[in-house]
């Protein structure tokens, strides 16, 4: 006959010795990551550069126009929906008037 198991609050059976945690701390260097960035983006436009040899001016002028345009259509954009909000706006306006 066995002895008794006496009821413990930290059980130290083999099941439990391979619970184990990995911890491996983790760090956010912004710094290198926006140089990383930016090493990326050269190599990216060397290896365009290479590639476009003679071309790459003309490529470099088309890139900057695509910026402009982006930045104007995202004006228009902007200046569209203020113009929605004025008109919602006015009508309800309008409506809460003739309503009461």
């Amino acid at each position: 006959m066995r002895a008794p198991k006496l009821p413990s609050v930290f059980k130290l059976t083999e099941h439990n010795r391979y619970k184990r945690f990995n911890y491996e701390p983790r760090t956010f260097n912004e710094r290198k990551q926006r140089l990383e960035k930016r090493k990326k983006e050269i190599e990216k436009e060397l290896e365009i550069e290479k590639k476009l040899g003679k071309n790459y001016e003309a490529h470099l002028r088309e890139s900057i126009n695509d910026s402009w345009s982006r930045r104007e259509t995202r004006r228009v954009k902007r200046n569209s929906s203020l113009r929605v909000l004025l008109i919602l706006a006015a009508l309800l306006t309008i409506a809460f008037y003739l309503y009461f």
